[in-house]
């Protein structure tokens, strides 16, 4: 466990890196308070969806006291309800992410906007290090649990890298490329947009 919380403290300058990506070259002041919130709330977001796929599922459900953002489900959970327990937090990242980089009307130079965009990318990237590559076989993080429950954390690590250099990319360059995601019940795809009509 406390491998596991040293590799956690490694997100803040990491954090602080991907805001020297996202940060608007102008030459007002940047708003420190609306970053923080906006990395505040992309962590919200990202525990809240845990607890409201476990309701919505009727998953047995708690947090684990003392320890941040870690749950534990019953053992009687099925891989399918593991599997959409431990995705959702990851998912709702890509999902804000997309939103917001795909709504025209939100300006991508907000430092609210930009803290949840590096909050999203920072945290996607330490879930990879941390729980797909360093600490692959403790039976708990979100990767882990999705790899148990049958989605290979190869493929998952792959597509949370990819995803988030490319957030990185379009949050920088504000390019018009918007991503499209599909899910099934036994397979996601996702793509892009070249050509629109």
């Amino acid at each position: 466990m406390r491998e596991r919380i040293q590799n956690r403290k490694m997100a803040l300058p990491l954090l602080f890196l991907m805001f020297l990506f996202f940060c608007p070259q102008s030459a007002y002041a940047f708003d420190y308070l609306k970053f923080t919130l906006g990395v505040g709330s992309g962590y919200v977001i990202h525990e809240a969806a845990h607890q409201a796929v476990a309701d919505i599922n009727g998953t047995p459900f708690k947090w684990k006291a003392g320890t941040g953002g870690t749950w534990v489900s019953s053992s009687n959970t099925t891989d399918r309800e593991r599997y959409e327990l431990a995705s959702a937090g990851l998912a709702s990242q890509v999902l804000s992410s997309e939103i917001i980089l795909n709504t025209k009307s939100i300006p991508k130079d907000n430092e609210y906007v930009i803290g949840m965009l590096t909050f999203n990318v920072v945290n996607a990237l330490i879930y990879v290090v941390d729980d797909g590559i360093l600490n692959s076989n403790d039976n708990h993080g979100d990767i882990e649990i999705m790899d148990k429950a049958g989605l290979n954390r190869d493929y998952v690590n792959t597509f949370l890298i990819v995803h988030s250099l490319y957030t990185i990319y379009r949050g920088y360059y504000k390019t018009d490329i918007p991503v499209y995601m599909t899910m099934s019940k036994n397979e996601i795809k996702v793509g892009v947009t070249i050509l629109r009509w």
